[in-house]
């Protein structure tokens, strides 16, 4: 993992207590990676996350996965996306696995890092 920074110590207190909703609620973790030439694509998460290579890793927008939360709880996240989107360039979402999928909400520093937030759902 790379070393604490000051945009990850931003990314990790607009994490703080929430849950993302899905069958199973799990709270929001900020990670920092090694950045890379361009902006995250699914190899610099497969690197980065340790995704087994047989894995299925689909890849979506920001507002796709608000879509997925529901309505009344929206509000809770404002603060957090805010916060993505004004340290980080190109972010995007990336679900790893099937049915327990990790996600990945990454996007570049502007010192070319990867930073963002994983959580866990359930998807039946």
């Amino acid at each position: 993992m790379a070393k604490t920074t000051p945009v990850l110590k931003e990314l990790k207190a607009a994490a703080k207590g929430l849950l993302f909703p899905s069958e199973s609620d799990a709270p929001l973790e900020a990670f920092a990676w090694p950045g890379g030439d361009g902006p995250p694509d699914e190899a610099a998460v497969r690197a980065n996350a340790k995704v087994e290579k047989d894995a299925p890793v689909q890849q979506l927008t920001v507002p796709d996965l608000t879509r997925t939360i529901p309505s009344e709880s929206r509000g809770e996240f404002l603060h957090l996306f805010a916060t993505l989107a004004h340290h980080l360039s190109g972010v995007t979402v990336f679900k790893v696995g099937e049915v327990n999928m990790d996600v990945y909400i990454v996007g570049r520093t502007t010192d070319g890092q990867y930073a963002g937030v994983k959580t866990q759902v359930v998807e039946t």
